[in-house]
């Protein structure tokens, strides 16, 4: 790729998506470069594009994303209707069967966090 370039989308993402976004682009006809870093904490993931082809791409990069969620919403209301028969109830009590260790004390963290805020500026008024 030559000149300037312009980040296209920010990764990761997940897998399928992400090799279709590239074979779309490839289709086109639009260069790309991935970049991958090391680091977790720092990294910047990403695919770029010129500028040039930033529209078209852009262009690409939406309609996949629409085609992408458009499925991955078909794919819940199915698991929705079949595994929880439609009921809020139901999904949330197999959501806290499934439940870890480590999720029970995230929420619990959170919980404090949160009354923690709620709390500490009432004990500054009285």
């Amino acid at each position: 790729m030559e000149g300037r370039t312009k980040r296209l989308v920010s990764l990761p993402l997940e897998p399928d998506q992400e090799r279709e976004i590239l074979r779309l682009l490839d289709a086109a006809g639009i260069a790309h470069q991935e970049t991958r870093s090391k680091s977790r904490l720092f990294g910047s993931d990403a695919i770029w594009v010129s500028q040039g082809d930033y529209p078209r791409a852009k262009e690409i990069l939406d309609r996949e994303a629409a085609d992408y969620a458009a499925a991955a919403r078909e794919t819940w209301q199915a698991e929705w209707r079949r595994e929880h028969g439609g009921s809020y109830a139901r999904w949330l009590l197999s959501r806290l069967k499934r439940a870890t260790m480590d999720d029970v004390l995230r929420a619990l963290l959170l919980i404090a966090l949160v009354g923690l805020m709620l709390l500490y500026p009432l004990a500054l008024v009285l």
